[in-house]
């Protein structure tokens, strides 16, 4: 079951901007909606909502989390193996490729790095990181076992 936006939504766009799948439209100053069967449940539409106006797949309310305490991913740079996956799936051009300040972090000469900014914790970075090297810490948001087929590595926003 999806995330579902109750009438308290005021309109305002913000879950629509910050949904990692864009699943969520609507019209300024009217209620918005979340595609049902596009949601991967990540919450994240729900701790930027500021009116508290989205529930989970069990039906409680998500609270929003103040802009400045949403934690942001970060890179673990002794297991990043440079493999691009975190870079590609990123909806938002959070993540970028960098040079390593030490060849010898983790032996390649680039490592992603975050881009804290553009970071909305959604954790699709952490979902396709084998190597655990991409987390977001004490996250707010939910992180699915698997992606569904419509979230595509390397397609951008």
């Amino acid at each position: 079951m999806p995330h579902f936006i109750t009438d308290k939504c005021i309109g305002c766009g913000v879950c629509e901007v910050k949904c990692p799948t864009n699943t969520i439209w609507g019209t300024t100053k009217e209620m918005f909606y979340i595609h049902p069967e596009r949601c991967i449940d990540c919450s994240v539409c729900g701790i930027y909502c500021p009116v508290d106006a989205i529930q989970n797949q069990h039906g409680e309310l998500i609270p929003r989390v103040k802009p400045k305490e949403i934690p942001k991913a970060e890179v673990i740079k002794e297991l990043c193996t440079g493999c691009e996956f975190c870079v590609d799936i990123c909806p938002f051009d959070a993540i970028a490729m960098v040079a390593a300040e030490d060849e010898t972090v983790a032996n390649h000469y680039k490592i992603a790095a975050v881009v804290k900014d553009k970071c909305v914790a959604c954790r699709l970075c952490e979902s396709v990181c084998d190597k655990d090297a991409i987390v977001v810490p004490e996250a707010p948001t939910q992180l699915k076992t698997y992606l569904p087929e419509f979230v595509v590595i390397g397609t951008g926003r």
